[in-house]
């Protein structure tokens, strides 16, 4: 297991705009303990597709720097989201997903 990522060194290794998935137009959708991250909206809502979930998930975009605050790094660990998928994918065959990882690291 790698050491959490700081919080400029999750900035710095993520594209200036990202998405995240949503039910609500909100609250980023998670399946603890993971959170996924996406350089585009298309790639987002793919990857709902592919999750099957049932649920009506849809992409919103924001500006790193923006979204990934102090605040909302700590709520997301508060909620029991330590890890960030960074443009996942799913195995085909057996659902894996597949992708990039960043463990969350202490809030500075």
């Amino acid at each position: 297991m790698t050491d959490p990522v700081p919080h400029e060194d999750l900035l710095a290794s993520l594209p200036a705009r990202i998405w995240y998935l949503t039910s609500n137009g909100s609250d980023m959708w998670c399946r603890r303990p993971y959170g996924f991250l996406f350089s585009t909206g298309e790639g987002a809502e793919a990857f709902a597709t592919a999750m099957g979930t049932g649920e009506k998930l849809f992409a919103v975009g924001s500006e790193t720097r923006a979204f990934l605050t102090e605040a909302i790094l700590s709520g997301l660990r508060d909620t029991a989201v330590t890890r960030i998928f960074v443009d996942p994918s799913i195995d085909p065959d057996s659902g894996d997903v597949h992708g990039t990882i960043l463990r969350l690291g202490a809030v500075q």
